[in-house]
């Protein structure tokens, strides 16, 4: 296989800078007003994408996606240390980039040139493409036994962590934790109460696995493979919308983005058959 000119540059990074989340300030987390006003009319039809994108093998253990630029996303599968650029035109990988060992890799996401990719112990490992840049951050927490979601929010210039299991699910509440760039600190931002969680079945398994901040609307989009079930909440937190999804549809859904023009993707593995990516066009 021929090694691209970007990975070439990617195997010449400058001396790796490790930044520690170790020092914790105390921070007032924003939680879920009790009750909400709002009625959210959906921008998606959740039941009918308006595509379905079977994936190679490379990316059958599909872990999470971000958008990389015109027509093309960045992923990752949970096991390699490898970003795969895919191309939605042509229906293929246009690029592997390494960026280090094999690991449990569960979110990734491209800010500007930076590619910040979420290992599930809290690690956040970054390069740049192109660039001679890398860079490591310390997010792991003593609460939280898996993160598997990674976003990051342009009104704050925080990413934000979505835990997937917290020990003994601490406060009966999941938590979206935030990385302050500035202040160079992990905090508590968004708590949701396991009882906003009930869905149509009774239940409030909501496991996350996946988040994304709405490029127009600033809305959080929090999906759930265990408990097959996707969060909106408004740009301050508040509860918009629980959807049930389809388990025929969304086997096991773990990668959730947006294109600037607010179309959705949401990747999924394909619990023992081939990876896949549902896409959404965005309906204002």
């Amino acid at each position: 296989m021929m090694i691209s000119s970007k990975t070439l540059i990617l195997l010449t990074f400058v001396p790796l800078s490790i930044f520690s989340c170790a020092k914790k300030e105390k921070h007032k987390e924003k939680e879920i007003p009790e009750e909400t006003t709002t009625v959210l009319k959906l921008p998606y039809d959740f039941e009918n994408p308006s595509q379905k994108i079977t994936l190679p093998k490379s990316l059958k253990e599909i872990s999470g996606l971000s958008f990389y630029k015109n027509n093309q996303l960045a992923c990752i599968n949970d096991e390699e240390g490898k970003v795969f650029i895919f191309d939605l035109t042509k229906k293929e990988i246009s690029d592997k980039i390494p960026f280090g060992k094999s690991g449990d890799y569960e979110g990734v996401e491209v800010v500007d040139n930076e590619v910040f990719v979420l290992r599930s112990d809290g690690l956040i490992k970054s390069f740049k493409i192109g660039e001679p840049f890398e860079r490591e951050i310390d997010c792991s927490d003593p609460d939280v036994i898996e993160y598997e979601g990674l976003s990051y929010d342009p009104t704050t210039g925080n990413l934000l962590l979505a835990a997937k299991e917290r020990i003994k699910d601490v406060d009966n509440k999941k938590m979206i934790y935030a990385y302050d760039f500035k202040r160079k600190i992990l905090f508590k931002s968004i708590a949701i109460p396991d009882e906003k969680l009930i869905g149509k079945d009774g239940k409030k398994t909501f496991r996350p696995s996946g988040i994304a901040i709405h490029p127009i609307t600033q809305q959080v989009f929090i999906i759930a493979s265990q408990g097959k079930k996707l969060l909106i909440l408004s740009k301050d937190g508040a509860k918009e919308a629980l959807v049930d999804l389809n388990p025929n549809l969304y086997k096991q859904p773990e990668g959730i983005c947006f294109t600037p023009n607010g179309n959705l993707y949401i990747s999924s593995e394909g619990a023992g058959g081939d990876g896949y990516i549902l896409a959404f066009d965005y309906k204002k």
